[in-house]
């Protein structure tokens, strides 16, 4: 290769001159461009220094994961996986989970910022959900410790204290169960050592006031007791202007104190348990009015948009909500995790896990994001849930499994009260607006969940290179649901507390892979394997028609076939991995808003209306070029579309329609330098992410349409003994590109009352001042 004659940053930058504005055809074309040029750059940089690899052995680190509930090799693992080690996550700065996307192909992680709690919608291959409801389960599981996380407002975990990151793309429907139909997000936070007394403290500011402190310490007691303490904040003044109440919104207060411990009782068996307390407390919700002529809020209250593209006031990070009533917003979560390992002997170990997390909220929005009050929301509500995992591990000489019994149960209520300020629209004909003033509706609900499953996974080296993989779970799910409304002496009768809704469902979701040894840096692999996504009941029903509470929906499943790689080359400095998938969606639960001239005026209903295929391709990628730089990088290519879908109201044929949160392509580059500098090492990295243009919207509209976008997160960090300084950067780029989009009333013919959107926090930067001990 001559690498005088490779394209460089300066053929890219002639190509995007000579294309001006590009069309998206020629957007990927970019990007598989980038994407081979910074390649070969490596290479190049990779042979000018090999004179590095003669003087010492080059080798990637060795990756772990416990993707399968056991500690193995991330080379060894058949299925699709990434992962995060904790000196990967060091150089990050990520804030939260949503600054993971960028470290996986085909993962869209959006806070969707309608409320505290930070509301994940989190869509792998694209497969997620989207809704702010604690009833609607999520398609992707966030498992933290070991315990799986059910609610989307509890999923946009903080980064911090965390040991490591993997993200399980496809079905986990074996070991994982129900909910985790699209992938899993596996987090391991850090657990108290037995290396004696240490820690570490961090202090870091930033730009719109962004202020942080972590401690966390470590205490030996005895050679069998190891304790650790911490805590941190996180406050920030947000990135919004409030035209209507003249000042900067948007700020935010966040807590956490995390005791645990380990003991050791006897040399077989070890006890982890850990507690964490977190209080967020934040300004409400700061959403943007995107309704157009033809909806109620831009005809009638003559409350529109600018355009298809500009929020009505004018600018993205510019909002115009009022504070009737007073906003109150807080968000305060508990958990309790107990992990106990038992090694009985060379072959069996038996593991426990227990977890135990609530939450506690007050959340006063305005979701009309226009002066007036429209559509505002009082929306108390509390979370419970507990899970109890017990596994027994038996490795042999051949033959290797996981068998387990799982158990869940967990609680959920909202006294939702909606203040209406569009009654007069109902009237006939309609009034003046403001004729007939603001109109409280109560929509209270009760809902509990319970779980139960028996679940094996096991391998069976065939021969010295062939292994077969077989695995099961058998899911039997309860679901109840009591509609709280004195005015409703129906309910007295059936659906209310003394008599809910319920429904029960039951599952087999199967697994077989088979992997094929080529010799110690290649292996082949294919994959069979299904995931569901519970059925339930609507928690947010019209207060006068109950029939969305009434009527259960059923399961969605996810059939995945898959064929990959995992792949070592030149001398375990690069490491190479590749699939490519099939997916058959069955059952899709669609949630969707519609009119009902009643109550609210809208309805969110669930129903099981399609059917899809999605195929795609997956690669991810690192490379040791020398001893100073390395290049890690990922691609997702997604083909994902509707085979048949029905609108849940008219029964209209909707195939035509995107699936939401499913771009086509989604690329990162990230290159890592790391040199001394006098008596210290210097960290510089940066990472370049690209995503596709997709919808987020039920029916595609194309005022919440996010066209291709892309970010760079960067930092610099220089360590010296135990001290360093570092600085970072996320969304450099100054990307504006939407996070949430929701049509309210809308459907079939039906442009609705207004849409609304939220937008990407904005570039944001810090320096940070560490120590460890």
């Amino acid at each position: 290769m001559n690498c005088e004659k490779t394209s460089s940053s300066s053929d890219i930058l002639f190509y995007l001159n000579i294309t001006g504005d590009m069309d998206m055809e020629s957007m990927k074309r970019f990007v598989f461009l980038s994407l081979a040029t910074s390649i070969t750059i490596s290479f190049c940089l990779f042979t000018s220094t090999n004179v590095f690899a003669q003087e010492e052995e080059l080798v990637l680190e060795e990756i772990t994961v416990t993707a399968r509930k056991r500690v193995e090799n991330l080379q060894d693992v058949g299925m699709s996986v990434s992962a995060l080690s904790a000196a990967d996550l060091d150089i990050r700065f990520d804030a939260d989970l949503q600054n993971l996307e960028n470290a996986s192909p085909n993962v869209v992680i959006d806070d969707i910022q309608q409320g505290p709690g930070s509301p994940a919608a989190i869509s792998i291959r694209g497969v997620g959900t989207t809704d702010v409801e604690k009833n609607f389960d999520p398609t992707v599981g966030v498992v933290v410790d070991g315990v799986f996380i059910g609610v989307n407002s509890g999923m946009m975990l903080k980064a911090i204290d965390l040991q490591s990151v993997e993200i399980l793309r496809g079905p986990q429907g074996t070991l994982f169960g129900r909910n985790s139909i699209g992938g899993v997000i596996n987090v391991a936070r850090q657990k108290p050592n037995f290396d004696g007394f240490s820690g570490s403290a961090v202090v870091g500011a930033g730009n719109y006031g962004h202020v942080q402190a972590d401690v966390f310490l470590n205490f030996t007691l005895s050679e069998k007791f190891a304790f650790r303490l911490g805590g941190a904040i996180r406050q920030n003044d947000g990135w919004f202007y409030n035209r209507t109440l003249g000042r900067d919104v948007g700020e935010m207060e966040y807590s956490i104190i995390s005791p645990s411990f380990t003991w050791r009782p006897t040399e077989n068996l070890e006890i982890y348990y850990r507690y964490d307390q977190t209080s967020q407390d934040q300004d409400a919700n700061t959403l943007l009015n995107m309704a157009q002529p033809d909806q109620a809020f831009c005809f009638y209250y003559g409350q529109c948009a600018e355009s298809l593209t500009v929020p009505q006031s004018g600018d993205r990070y510019v909002v115009l909500q009022n504070d009737d009533p007073p906003y109150q917003t807080y968000f305060d979560t508990k958990t309790h995790i107990i992990n106990a390992a038992w090694d009985i002997n060379n072959s069996y170990d038996m593991v426990f896990v227990f977890g135990d997390f609530s939450t506690d909220e007050e959340v006063l929005q305005d979701w009309d994001a226009t002066p007036l009050t429209l559509y505002h929301t009082d929306r108390p509500a509390t979370w419970d849930q507990q899970s109890y995992e017990l596994r027994l591990n038996y490795t042999g000489e051949r033959l290797s499994y996981t068998a387990g019994l799982y158990y869940w149960d967990s609680d959920y209520h909202i006294d939702l009260v909606s203040y209406i300020g569009f009654y007069d629209l109902f009237q006939i004909p309609p009034t003046p607006p403001g004729t007939i003033g603001t109109v409280p509706v109560p929509q209270s609900v009760s809902q509990t969940t319970k779980s139960s499953a028996i679940f094996i996974e096991g391998d069976y080296r065939l021969t010295d290179n062939w292994t077969l993989t077989l695995g099961g779970r058998y899911t039997k799910d309860k679901k109840t649901s009591a509609v709280v409304d004195p005015s409703m002496p129906e309910l007295e009768e059936h659906g209310g507390p003394d008599d809910p809704f319920n429904e029960s469902w039951s599952e087999f979701t199967p697994k077989l892979g088979i992997r094929y040894q080529v010799n110690e840096d290649l292996m082949l692999y294919g994959l069979y394997s299904k995931g569901f996504r519970a059925g339930g009941f609507n928690g947010r029903p019209g207060t006068f028609q109950y029939l969305s509470a009434a009527i259960p929906y059923d399961p969605e499943t996810v059939d995945n076939f898959e064929l990959g790689m995992k792949s070592e080359w030149l001398d375990g400095r690069m490491r190479f991995n590749a699939s490519i998938f099939h997916m058959d969606y069955k059952d899709k639960q669609e949630e969707q808003s519609v009119y009902t001239g009643v109550g609210t005026g809208q309805e969110t209903i669930v129903v099981n209306a399609g059917q899809a295929t999605i195929r795609g391709l997956e690669i991810d990628f690192n490379w040791l070029a020398s001893e100073v730089f390395t290049l890690n990088g990922n691609l997702g290519l997604l083909d994902a579309e509707f085979d048949e879908l029905v609108d849940p109201v008219t029964e209209t044929d909707l195939s035509y329609l995107e699936l939401r949160r499913a771009p086509d392509l989604t690329a990162t580059i990230e290159p890592v330098l790391s040199f001394d500098v006098g008596n210290g090492v210097l960290i510089a990295r940066a990472a370049w992410h690209y995503v596709d243009d997709m919808e987020m919207t039920f029916m595609n509209s194309p005022q919440t349409h996010v066209p291709a976008h892309s970010t760079i997160d960067a930092s610099l960090i220089y360590t010296i003994n135990r001290f360093s300084v570092s600085l970072w950067g996320l969304n450099l780029t100054d990307d504006d590109s939407w996070t949430q989009g929701y049509d309210v009333g809308a459907g079939v013919g039906i442009p609705g009352f207004w849409s609304y959107t939220a937008v990407r926090p904005p570039k944001t930067y810090g320096i940070n001042l560490s120590y460890n001990f």
